[in-house]
């Protein structure tokens, strides 16, 4: 029963987000939604998607993504954003049921390393509905919510692809499609080749470049725009300057780092964590914890990407599953740290810190090896884990 009134609570919660979200007049709900809808439809008219705007929001996106969001504007509008809504909450509840599966699964196939680190039950039916509640109430499902945005889609490609097609040769297709809507998921490319998952980056690769010719055939004029202009024309991405742009590149513009310095802190500072990112994130999938790695490398994205909104930063909410070394306290700590942080409104650079400890510095294991390479063994004679160094 007790699982069963979690997700009538969740599902309520959901209900109630959706009714707030699609309650403001049609024109005023749903915006970047409804700027997919207006740049797309304009080609109809012979018009580019990079002239487009609609309250000063451009359309940002490789053209492939045009072709994806074709479909939907042979709906009526109001139609669309109803489908995008409960769409959007079916994959906070598929979200939320993946990664308590690889949490309690190590290797997504049976090996419940994971689970001793911790004494809450680490899957079933009670945990996934907690975990998509405190997913539905967070700030980065909100805003896709409010906003009618991609980002928790791409989310759920990537974990889908890494977590339950890895042993199958489509591997790497999802998080190539991914890619080839929005640009971030390429980071996770160089996991898949690192972690000797080579395939799979290769079939990423090939992916991203098939769905990027694919624009390119369709949409010639706006592909050649895209790929050598608008790319690069960060300041059409919104506010960047805004409290709400938590990346480095963000951080850097709000304290008035003149321009050419903050590009070499980004690459410099940005490559950093992400190197350090990926040495962690390989070293866990050795271990065959493949949603830590996942995680650690989706938060160095957030760092580095030049613009990371708050529905780009699921990955920090997925966080708060990571099993850290250290004391019972600091385990119990936490979670309840990151979803303090991921659920209250934003103060200061915390979830860019939250990002950087995610990615680089907070240790995390799967309950046999930390990342830094101290090894916990099951028990000792006495019952009490022993740790050696391997």
């Amino acid at each position: 029963m007790g699982k069963r009134w979690m997700w009538l609570t969740t599902a309520l919660t959901g209900a109630v987000t959706a009714a707030v979200v699609l309650g403001k007049p049609v024109d005023a709900r749903l915006t970047d939604l409804s700027v997919y809808l207006g740049a797309v439809g304009g080609l109809a008219d012979g018009d580019s998607l990079y002239d487009f705007t609609r309250g000063a929001a451009p359309f940002t996106y490789p053209p492939f993504a045009a072709l994806v969001f074709t479909p939907l504007t042979w709906v009526p509008v109001p139609v669309v954003q109803i489908a995008w809504t409960v769409v959007t909450l079916a994959a906070v509840a598929a979200l939320a049921v993946l990664v308590m599966r690889g949490r309690a699964t190590a290797d997504g196939a049976g090996n419940t390393r994971g689970q001793a680190m911790t004494a809450a039950p680490a899957s079933g039916p009670a945990a996934s509905a907690i975990a998509a509640l405190v997913l539905v109430l967070s700030a980065p499902i909100s805003s896709n919510l409010k906003y009618g945005q991609v980002s928790l889609f791409l989310v759920v490609l990537v974990l889908t692809d890494v977590l339950l097609l890895r042993r199958t040769g489509a591997n790497g297709v999802l998080i190539g499609i991914a890619a080839a809507v929005k640009l971030t998921p390429l980071i996770f490319i160089p996991l898949l080749w690192f972690s000797g998952r080579r395939r799979a980056a290769v079939v990423a690769t090939l992916t991203f470049a098939g769905c990027g010719l694919v624009g390119a055939l369709a949409l010639p004029g706006d592909s050649w725009r895209f790929w050598t202009g608008e790319l690069f024309h960060v300041s059409r991405l919104g506010y960047i300057t805004g409290a709400g742009n938590q990346s480095l590149n963000g951080a850097l513009m709000r304290l008035d780092v003149p321009d050419h310095a903050r590009s070499v802190l980004v690459l410099a500072i940005g490559g950093g964590i992400v190197a350090a990112a990926l040495i962690r994130a390989v070293r866990l999938a050795g271990e065959k914890y493949w949603l830590g790695a996942t995680v650690v490398v989706g938060a160095a994205g957030i760092v580095l990407s030049p613009v990371s909104w708050t529905h780009h930063q699921v990955w920090l909410v997925l966080a708060a599953l990571l099993p850290v070394a250290g004391p019972a306290w600091v385990r119990a700590a936490w979670p309840a740290v990151v979803v303090t942080v991921m659920l209250l409104p934003l103060v200061g650079e915390s979830r860019l810190l939250l990002a950087v400890a995610v990615a680089a510095l907070v240790p995390v294991y799967d309950g046999t090896r930390r990342w830094d390479g101290i090894r916990t063994p099951p028990t000792s004679a006495g019952g009490r884990r022993a740790v050696t160094v391997a």
